[in-house]
């Protein structure tokens, strides 16, 4: 893809998550995941689209595509602080304590730029 219409798909994602953030902050996390979904086709190396897809999967209680989303998030871009603590969250939630842990540490250590 050149680079303008790489410019273009990731306007258009942003976008997508805007509205998808709306959706989530009324509770409408079903709607918001379609919208984060159609983000995700639209410029599939947007990480913080992945950690906002588990973010509402989270909030839905399915950890396992929380996980996955997060997990996405950070192949994409390993120094994302959220990712690493959403996905800690979400590990916590299903008793992997020290996994959760971990990844809570690691997004300390990249809050605090160590």
């Amino acid at each position: 893809m050149k680079l303008e219409g790489m410019q273009s798909a990731l306007q258009d994602a942003e976008y997508l998550v805007r509205r998808a953030q709306e959706y989530g902050m009324t509770g409408d996390h079903t709607m918001a995941i379609e919208y984060l979904k159609k983000a995700i086709d639209k410029y599939p190396k947007y990480a913080e689209a992945y950690t906002a897809l588990g973010n509402c999967q989270d909030c839905q209680d399915k950890l396992e595509d929380a996980i996955g989303s997060y997990n996405k998030a950070l192949q994409i871009d390993p120094g994302s602080a959220d990712a690493w603590f959403n996905k800690g969250m979400s590990l916590k939630k299903k008793g992997q304590i020290e996994e959760a842990r971990q990844c809570i540490a690691t997004s300390i250590d990249l809050y605090i730029g160590r």
